[in-house]
């Protein structure tokens, strides 16, 4: 084996690799373990926001059901009597007025006014004697929030034959005359007299459809 190199022959960098237990092990020094290279990296602000948010959803989504499971909601509508003796008493009063009411011809196929002033006159009369009826029948306004709801509704009511009443009293001065009905909560206040007459069982003390 020669000792001396040829003077100008390149020399070789030799790379010395040693084996252990059949593992090559890189002698060269500084570069990277593979656990380095490996290393978990923290999640990143957009996953981490991803993950709260749907664990919130979550969250809301059984508390809903928890909620709707051990508290549903009321099914009893606004103005329901608990004390059910006075629609029991009211619904024939109102059975009566109405037989008498269909004895008449509707005022929308009276063609003259006159005769459909009469017709309508004669209705409110009718309306009036129920009225007076359920007066006599119903409780004392200030007993408790039931007698407060009734008295509001009879009230409701005679307001209603009043724009009946102005209906009939113009039809004697003006042959195109229109009937107007009083708003309550921007509606026609018929409709909280039918509400009130319809989830308390009172089916024939609705309002009647004779004039239009």
């Amino acid at each position: 084996m020669a000792d001396d190199a040829i003077e100008g022959s390149p020399s070789l960098d030799v790379t010395v690799v040693v084996v252990v237990n059949g593992t090559a092990d890189n002698a060269i020094e500084g570069s990277p373990s593979l656990d380095e290279s490996e290393e978990i990296q923290p999640l990143s602000f957009r996953r981490r926001t991803a993950r709260i948010l749907a664990l919130l959803a979550v969250l809301l989504i059984v508390g809903l059901w928890g909620w709707a499971l051990f508290f549903p909601p009321s099914t009893t509508a606004p103005g329901t009597l608990k004390d059910q003796t006075f629609p029991t008493a009211a619904n024939p009063i109102c059975t009566d007025a109405a037989a008498a009411m269909a004895t008449l011809p509707p005022a929308f196929e009276t063609t003259d006014p006159i005769e459909r002033a009469n017709v309508v006159a004669q209705s409110d009369v009718i309306l009036t004697t129920m009225l007076n009826r359920l007066d006599a029948i119903a409780p004392p306004p200030g007993q408790d929030k039931d007698a407060l709801n009734i008295s509001e509704w009879l009230s409701d009511w005679r307001t209603f034959v009043g724009d009946r009443e102005t209906y009939a009293a113009a039809l004697r001065n003006n042959p195109t005359a229109r009937f107007y009905v009083t708003e309550k909560a921007r509606r026609q206040i018929s409709a909280p007299i039918d509400f009130f007459a319809t989830f308390n069982n009172m089916q024939n003390c609705v309002t009647p459809d004779d004039i239009e």
